[in-house]
């Protein structure tokens, strides 16, 4: 992301913010714009991987980082995660931002998808508070090493830089609606087939459908077989200036009437 968008990002939320009630809205603007504010001077090495080496991973479908590959400033993500913890708190009483945390353990665990350690701090905070300070690190991986992957190629439903998976999609507007993927942990975005599910793989038509707003901006994937659901946005239908690293914060209460799926209301 430039840093021209990142000012836009972070102008947008201060809008959001000043209109938003205290809850978790106001939560996620705010640990937003520490991820946004930390990525201006968050750099990485792009020497730890070898021009053979990215070959031969993307050869195989294998993503380019593994946890030992990442190029993170530790002193800096413990300050981001500290901060991170600190805005929590004030939404819940549960939360101590100074409480001592294996930091390196339980990242490692995270990047891997291998349960954390028994901390006794909620879980889901701490996935929200780590996933805070380790947004600027990966998205810095994702600009350095995104370019190396041929979109043609990769085509499949985990990321090609993480190998996480997608949580929000995009229908291009220059290529005729072509659907793009966005990485829920890097943001890494990659091309996938519109008749296909990114999560188990189906691509029997009558198994897939999508929802749409009445507007036929907002869309949401549904696949019959495994239950899973993204959520989407048609830029062909959207305003031209669309920052899509916040179209997931846009209210979803629409898709309501599509309850039967175990789609959470609201974002």
């Amino acid at each position: 992301m430039s840093r021209e968008i990142d000012n836009k990002v972070l102008d947008r939320l201060d809008a959001w913010e000043k209109d938003s009630p205290p809850g978790p809205i106001e939560l996620y603007i705010r640990l937003m714009r520490i991820q946004t504010e930390a990525k201006s001077h968050v750099t990485i090495q792009k020497t730890q991987l070898s021009p053979k080496v990215i070959a031969e991973r993307l050869s195989r479908y294998t993503p380019l980082l593994t946890f030992d590959d990442l190029d993170l400033d530790w002193p800096e993500i413990k300050n981001l995660f500290r901060e991170a913890l600190s805005v929590i708190s004030e939404y819940s009483d549960s939360v101590d931002p100074q409480r001592d945390i294996p930091l390196k353990d339980i990242t490692r665990a995270w990047f891997e998808g291998k349960p954390l350690p028994k901390l006794g701090i909620d879980e889901d905070t701490l996935l929200v508070a780590l996933h805070t300070a380790l947004k600027p690190f990966l998205a810095a991986h994702v600009d350095a090493f995104l370019p190396e992957v041929k979109q043609e190629r990769w085509r499949r439903g985990y990321c090609p830089i993480c190998g996480s998976r997608p949580n929000f999609a995009f229908l291009s507007k220059e290529q005729e609606g072509a659907r793009w993927l966005i990485c829920a942990r890097c943001d890494a975005e990659w091309l996938f087939q519109r008749l296909k599910c990114p999560f188990c793989g189906l691509e029997e038509q009558k198994s897939l459908a999508y929802f749409t707003d009445d507007k036929g901006i907002y869309r949401v994937y549904v696949c019959e077989q495994c239950k899973s659901y993204l959520k989407a946005i048609d830029l062909r239908q959207a305003e031209p200036e669309v920052l899509l690293s916040l179209e997931w914060i846009v209210p979803w209460t629409w898709i309501g009437r599509h309850a039967s799926w175990g789609i959470p209301l609201g974002i």
